[in-house]
C-alpha cells in the first residue's frame, strides 16, 4: 500500500467516525433539553454531561486527525502523538 492509499484510507475511516459521533451530540444536545424540562433529578443530568463531554473529546480528536492529514509534505513535522491527542 502506498502512503498516498493509506493517507485516502486513513482519511475515509476518521470521515465514518466523524459523522455518527456528529449526529450523537447533536442528539444529546436534544436530549439534555428534553430531560431538564422533565426531570428533577440532579444525577440524570450529570451523567448526561459527562457523556457529552466525552463525544466533545472524540469530536476533538477526529478534528484534530483531519487537520493533521491535510497538512502538505512541507508542513509536516514530528509530533509527539501524546500532546496532540491530549
Amino acid at each position: 500500500m502506498t502512503e498516498k492509499e493509506l493517507l485516502n484510507s486513513l482519511e475515509l475511516f476518521a470521515h465514518k467516525i466523524k459523522n455518527p459521533v456528529h449526529a450523537a451530540a447533536l442528539n444529546l444536545d436534544v436530549l439534555k433539553v428534553k430531560l431538564k424540562k422533565e426531570t428533577k433529578n440532579p444525577q440524570t443530568l450529570k451523567h448526561l454531561d459527562i457523556v457529552a463531554k466525552e463525544v466533545q473529546r472524540v469530536q476533538e480528536l477526529v478534528e484534530k486527525y483531519f487537520q493533521y492529514i491535510k497538512l502538505s509534505d512541507k508542513q509536516k513535522s514530528k509530533t509527539d502523538l501524546l500532546k496532540l491527542l491530549s
